[in-house]
């Protein structure tokens, strides 16, 4: 499902992109208004490519913490090795229907023009609450499987789990919190400059912890697991783990210049904005110094590649908000129509979601097609972050430019204009991924079937080969003689 959510963000993404540049191409249909759609677009790509990600790749996690066996992929093997009790079964089932759930309804609400407006939290409290109960289900199933494991010392990866769970719990329920007025509508529980503050400083930059400590803990689980490479330094990921804890809620405070909340706190929201960037850069450095050891393998393998290309736009996500701190540039770039680049859209969350579901599923049947996907995802996340940077420094400076009597020098069109190639360069990016994405779905659909024939074909070897084993040992057996022939 992660792949399917993942395809219908970006077909989506293109769309946009096609009426942006062609306004005349959008229907006068306020379900299929471009106010409706590119929030839908994100809620798809965070919520259901990253999130359904998120969930699965932390069974994994956990579950390979209790085996102890990198090598163990094959999720429903590992399930059979640990005892897990109905009740946990139950709700492991439940979490995959009720994310599916919660994006699908919170698509269908936000299309009908039922929005929280909160940000990136558009979903009616409806949803909300079931997506509530989903990460509660979530953290008690990873926790009980867990309690099962025999050494004392967690991975890297559980802890950022952790936190990202725990986080994720208590920033969810302070932006969602609200008064309902209806089935899908409700009035916010905090208004004015205290809901920015909580919408653009507790939030982050990141909605929650979902996607800061669930998407780091996916990129350390799978740069050991895929190189079979100890972590370079745990002293360094240990470090990094703890300044991100401390500083990741205030990822968003560049973005509350220029706003009602007071200087002192702007200032500060500067301070821990730069701060930031050190345990993102360890982060990515860690994690680069590990492949390090094994650097051919990016050329045999493409997840690898995958994933250091994700280290990077990781770095390039982390350096841009922390750039965004600095009052000039912050204001530079934020008159512009892209303030931030999709390094920390697609660069991390869909490449991270994708290495996720290649890992979790059957070796491929075709490994062009995945080379071919691995190629197609880089090159597009490397057209539109440069799409994006162009187009924010030109309608950046061009706004800031005053005629003689104060007004701006360029009018509005002449602004748009400008971002019209860089929009053009963004919509080969975006159609890259589609058809990136398009080629996973195939390549997954086909191995799927193999390995499903494969499994029947074993299935019915073995029982056949039993059936054979039981028939030769009953002809084997002399037959039962009465005991007075014997005598006579």
């Amino acid at each position: 499902m992660a792949v399917i959510w993942g395809l219908l963000s970006l077909c989506l993404a293109v769309w946009l992109n096609l009426i942006w540049l062609w306004p005349s191409l959008g229907p006068e249909v306020a379900w299929l208004s471009y106010g409706r759609l590119a929030p839908l677009q994100h809620h798809l790509l965070l919520y259901g490519l990253g999130g359904s990600a998120v969930i699965a790749g932390g069974y994994s996690i956990a579950m390979h913490s209790v085996l102890q066996r990198e090598s163990r992929t094959d999720a429903e093997t590992a399930i059979a090795d640990i005892a897990l009790l109905p009740f946990t079964l139950k709700l492991m089932h439940f979490t995959f229907l009720g994310w599916q759930a919660v994006v699908a309804l919170g698509a269908l609400a936000i299309v009908a023009g039922y929005s929280s407006g909160q940000y990136m939290a558009e979903a009616p409290w409806l949803v909300d609450l079931l997506m509530t109960l989903v990460w509660l289900a979530v953290a008690w199933v990873f926790f009980t499987v867990l309690e099962q494991r025999t050494l004392r010392r967690l991975p890297v990866a559980c802890w950022y789990l952790i936190a990202g769970l725990m986080l994720v719990l208590i920033q969810h329920v302070l932006i969602s919190l609200s008064v309902p007025i209806g089935l899908l509508e409700s009035i916010p529980l905090f208004t004015g400059s205290l809901e920015a503050l909580i919408q653009r400083w507790q939030a982050g930059p990141l909605p929650g912890g979902m996607f800061a400590f669930g998407l780091i803990a996916l990129l350390h689980h799978m740069v050991t697991s895929r190189s079979r490479l100890p972590l370079y330094s745990h002293r360094l990921a240990t470090t990094s783990f703890w300044m991100l804890v401390l500083l990741v809620t205030w990822g968003g405070a560049p973005l509350l210049f220029a706003s009602a909340l007071p200087a002192w706190s702007q200032t500060l929201g500067m301070a821990m904005g730069i701060l930031l960037l050190a345990p993102g850069l360890a982060l990515s450095l860690n994690g680069l110094m590990t492949l390090k050891e094994d650097w051919h393998s990016l050329r045999r393998d493409p997840l690898i590649c995958l994933l250091a290309a994700a280290l990077v736009s990781f770095a390039l996500a982390v350096l841009e908000y922390s750039l965004l701190s600095l009052p000039t540039l912050n204001a530079l770039t934020f008159s512009a129509a892209n303030s931030l680049s999709p390094a920390a859209s697609l660069g991390v969350v869909a490449t991270v979601a994708i290495v996720m579901a290649y890992h979790l599923l059957p070796p491929m049947r075709s490994l062009a097609l995945l080379k071919t996907h691995a190629l197609l995802a880089i090159i597009g996340t490397l057209l539109c972050v440069a799409a994006s940077w162009a187009t924010t420094l030109l309608q950046g400076s061009m706004w800031h430019v005053p005629a003689d009597d104060g007004r701006p020098l360029y009018t509005l069109s002449e602004v748009l204009e400008v971002a019209r190639m860089p929009m053009m360069i963004s919509l080969g990016g975006l159609a890259c991924w589609a058809l990136g994405l398009l080629l996973m779905l195939l390549n997954v659909t086909r191995t799927l079937a193999d390995h499903k024939n494969e499994r029947q074909a074993t299935h019915e070897r073995q029982r056949l080969s039993s059936g054979s084993h039981k028939a030769s040992s009953e002809s084997a057996t002399p037959p039962a003689t009465s005991s007075g022939g014997h005598y006579a």
